[in-house]
C-alpha cells in the first residue's frame, strides 16, 4: 500500500524533530564537560574529582534507564523528549548560578537524566522511521545532527569564555530553540502502555557486543570532551585554540557521518565498524605529533572526529537490525543506559590516569579505551 501524503508528511516532521533533539542531548554534553572541567580546574579541584564530578551526570542513565521505557509509553516520546528538553534549560541556568563543585553532584544528576530521557526517547523512533534500505543514510543524518550538538558546545565556549554566567544562559536558550520542532510529534503513548516490556538484563544477553560498543565509545568521547583543553592547555596551545580544535572535531563528525552512512548502507556494517574502530585507536596515538601544527592538526582532528562518531553510529544502525516494537525501545533505553556508564568510567580512568602519569597521557589512554573494545569485537564475530 502507498503511504498518503499526510503520513509522509507527518514521517518527515517527526524525523526532523528527532534529529533536533540530538542536536539537544550532544549540545548538553559537547559544552558542559569542557566548561564544568575549565571551570574546576580554576577553582584548583584536581582531575581525579573532576572525573568523579562528571560521573555524577553520567550515572542518571543507568538510574532511570528501568523507568524510561515506561514513560515512553504511557506519555509518548515526543512528550517525554518535551518534558526533558526544559529541565534540561532550566539545570544549565542552575549549574551557572551555583558554581560549587559539591551541589554540582545532584545537579548534574538531573542534567544527566534529562539527556538519558532525550536520547531513549529518540534513538526509538529514528529506528522506528527507518526503512533498512536507508538506515545507514538515515542514522548518518542523525549522528551528523549529535555531532553538530557536539561542535556547538565548545565553539560557543571560544566565543564566551568559561569565567562568566554568558555560556549558560546561551546554551539553555539553544536547547530550548531546538526543541521547538518536538512540538511537532503527535504521538499520544498509551498505545504499549500495558505491554511487558523485555528485561533489560534479557536484551543485553542477546547484544552484549552492541551495548558495550556504546559504553566504550562514551568512554573515550567523554574524556575528550572533558580532557582535550586541559590536554591543549599542557602542550602549549592554550584554552582558546584548545576549543577550536574540539569544534573542528565535532565538524568533522557532521561533514563526514552522511558520506560514512552511504556507505554503511552498501558494505559490510561490522567489517566497517572494525575499521572504524581501528584508525580511532591509531588517530589518538598520532595526535600528539600533530596537535601543535596549525594547519596540519586542524586537518587531522577533523578527519579523526568524523571517523570515532561513526562508531556511535554503527551502534544505533545494528540496534535497528536487530530489534522492533517494545523490544526497540527498550534496547534503546539500554543503549543510552551504556552511555552513561561509559562516561562515568572514560573521564575517572581518564583523569586519574592524567594524574598520575601526567597530563601528556591523555591521548594514549583515550587510544587505549578505543582498542579494548577489540577482543570483544572478535568473540562477536565468532
Amino acid at each position: 500500500m502507498k503511504p498518503t501524503a499526510g503520513y509522509l508528511s507527518d514521517r518527515n516532521k517527526s524525523l526532523i524533530a528527532v534529529i533536533a533533539s540530538m542536536v539537544i542531548v550532544n549540545l548538553v554534553y559537547g559544552l558542559t564537560l569542557p566548561l564544568l572541567s575549565l571551570v574546576l580546574d580554576a577553582q584548583g579541584i584536581s582531575k581525579t574529582i573532576i572525573g568523579v564530578n562528571i560521573m555524577a551526570q553520567a550515572c542518571a542513565g543507568l538510574v532511570i534507564a528501568p523507568i524510561v521505557p515506561r514513560f515512553i509509553a504511557r506519555y509518548g516520546a515526543g512528550r517525554v523528549m518535551q518534558v526533558a528538553t526544559v529541565l534540561a534549560a532550566i539545570t544549565l541556568l542552575t549549574l551557572g548560578l551555583l558554581p560549587n563543585v559539591y551541589l554540582w553532584f545532584p545537579l548534574r544528576f538531573l542534567l544527566g537524566a534529562s539527556a538519558a530521557m532525550l536520547w531513549s526517547a529518540s534513538e526509538t523512533l529514528i529506528n522506528e522511521l527507518a526503512e533498512e534500505s536507508w538506515r545507514g543514510r538515515i542514522i548518518g543524518v542523525y549522528g551528523a545532527a549529535g555531532a553538530a550538538g557536539f561542535a556547538v558546545g565548545p565553539l560557543l565556549l571560544v566565543l564566551t569564555g568559561s569565567d562568566s554566567l554568558l555560556p549558560f544562559i546561551t546554551t539553555s536558550a539553544f536547547i530550548l530553540a531546538a526543541g521547538l520542532p518536538l512540538l511537532w510529534i503527535r504521538r499520544d503513548g498509551n498505545e504499549s502502555a500495558g505491554t511487558q516490556h523485555p528485561r533489560l538484563l534479557s536484551i543485553f544477553r542477546l547484544v552484549p557486543h552492541i551495548m558495550i560498543l556504546n559504553l566504550v565509545y562514551a568512554a573515550a568521547v567523554e574524556a575528550v570532551l572533558a580532557f582535550f583543553p586541559l590536554y591543549g592547555i599542557h602542550v602549549g596551545i592554550g584554552e582558546a585554540r584548545s576549543l577550536v580544535l574540539l569544534t573542528r572535531f565535532g565538524i568533522g563528525g557532521v561533514v563526514w557521518h552522511v558520506p560514512l552512512g552511504w556507505l554503511a548502507d552498501l558494505v559490510n556494517r561490522e567489517r566497517l565498524l572494525l575499521a572504524f574502530l581501528l584508525l580511532s585507536g591509531l588517530g589518538f596515538i598520532i595526535l600528539p605529533q600533530v596537535v601543535v601544527s596549525p594547519l596540519f592538526g586542524s586537518v587531522f582532528v577533523f578527519v579523526l572526529g568524523g571517523i570515532e562518531g561513526m562508531i556511535y553510529s554503527m551502534g544505533v544502525v545494528l540496534l535497528g537490525m536487530r530489534f522492533r516494537g517494545v523490544e526497540l525501545a527498550s534496547a534503546s533505553v539500554l543503549f543510552t543506559g551504556m552511555w552513561g556508564a561509559g562516561t562515568m568510567i572514560g573521564p575517572a580512568l581518564v583523569g586519574v590516569g592524567m594524574d598520575w602519569l601526567g597530563a601528556g597521557s591523555f591521548p594514549y589512554l583515550v587510544a587505549a579505551i578505543f582498542l579494548s573494545y577489540l577482543p570483544l569485537f572478535f568473540l562477536a564475530r565468532r
